[in-house]
């Protein structure tokens, strides 16, 4: 296994890692529960880990992880066909009524 990202914040650590795993990688999060150490161990130890499993996956998945972080949430909103809501241009399902968003 080899660790591809360092995140800031759990729900940071599970977004990205969905990502990877949606491509077809076998993605791992470690120290998923260690804040609560935070005082007996260093704070940058503590911070969500995403590891995979293959060492052929490292390129790919750290691919991945740049356009996580180059997605540009400014975006436009769009429109959910299904309920009408207005969703973050960045959003791929509608926050209300989980539909698939598209951008026409």
């Amino acid at each position: 296994m080899i660790r591809v990202y360092i995140a800031q914040n759990l729900s940071n650590a599970h977004l990205v890692c969905n990502r990877i795993r949606q491509s077809g990688i076998t993605a791992h999060i470690f120290n998923e529960h260690a804040d609560g150490a935070v005082g007996e161990l260093p704070f940058t130890h503590t911070y969500p880990e995403i590891w995979v499993e293959n060492e052929r996956d490292r390129v790919n998945a750290r691919e991945i992880i740049a356009l996580c972080e180059t997605q540009n949430a400014d975006e436009p909103d769009l429109i959910c066909a299904n309920c009408s809501e207005p969703n973050p241009g960045n959003f791929e399902i509608c926050w209300n009524c989980s539909d698939l968003l598209s951008e026409s």
